[in-house]
């Protein structure tokens, strides 16, 4: 995939580290429209026309839809967003550093475990957009997993779409990691909550630096960023979702 166009940074230092440490950032509970930089309940919005693309990270989340959306206006803004239960998956860290710094996610193969995740319905624009800010994933389409309703409906034959990270997956004792901010049951390995995912980061990269410091480093050099991202990937485990496919 092309490289992202990312949204600005904030000027303010501490408004840049609660930004990095936030992540995935505060969503509703239940399924949701999206229009504009505020929700509501989804209520009775159709579906049709729209491209469902699994939300394993922060795209769940309202506050980083009105960063990645905000030129779009009204009803083009729209975006319902619900929830399923993922069978054999979890949200696991993967090995890469978004450009403001966060440690994101990765979808990852995990037999026996159900993880709640979220589906953004897209339009054709919106899903172009969102392109643009995955830059470090490849778009593939989910086939053969099972998925079962969680807030919102689930139409039949919906053939779900995510964004698959392709380099590599945060690793500890030889595990993945998961994030503590997303359910799942049996889940087998442990959790990390963000600040602990970058302090885990950091001690791999460079363990001298204190961490507030590494993560403004992060997200001012793009060059160090992507230099501390190859360090971190040689300690990775392979990423592997089940049946995800090349989307056209």
């Amino acid at each position: 995939m092309a490289a992202a166009s990312p949204w600005p940074l904030p000027a303010d230092t501490d408004a840049r580290l609660r930004l990095a440490k936030g992540y995935p950032f505060p969503a509703p509970a239940d399924a949701f429209l999206f229009r504009a930089g505020t929700h509501a309940p989804l209520g009775d919005t159709p579906l049709t026309g729209r491209t469902p693309v699994l939300a394993h990270g922060s795209n769940r989340s309202p506050e980083q839809l009105a960063r990645k959306f905000a030129a779009f206006d009204g009803a083009a803004s729209e975006i319902p967003v619900t929830y399923v239960w993922l069978h054999d998956h979890d949200v696991v860290y993967a090995a890469h550093f978004a450009h403001y710094a966060s440690v994101t996610s990765a979808l990852h193969h995990v037999p026996g475990c159900r993880v709640l995740v979220a589906l953004t319905w897209l339009t054709p624009e919106q899903l172009a957009r969102m392109h643009e800010t995955e830059g470090a994933y490849s778009f593939r389409r989910l086939d053969g997993v099972r998925a079962d309703a969680g807030s919102g409906p689930l139409p039949a034959e919906t053939v779900i779409h995510l964004y698959h990270h392709d380099h590599g997956l945060l690793a500890l004792d030889g595990a993945p990691v998961g994030l503590a901010a997303v359910p799942a049951v049996n889940r087998p390995h442990a959790t990390l909550d963000q600040e602990a995912a970058q302090a885990l980061a950091r001690d791999r990269v460079a363990p001298e630096r204190e961490l507030d410091a590494f993560i403004l480093e992060n997200q001012a050099d793009p060059a160090l960023r992507r230099e501390r991202e190859a360090v971190l990937r040689k300690t990775a485990l392979p990423a592997e979702v089940s049946d995800a496919r090349p989307a056209h």
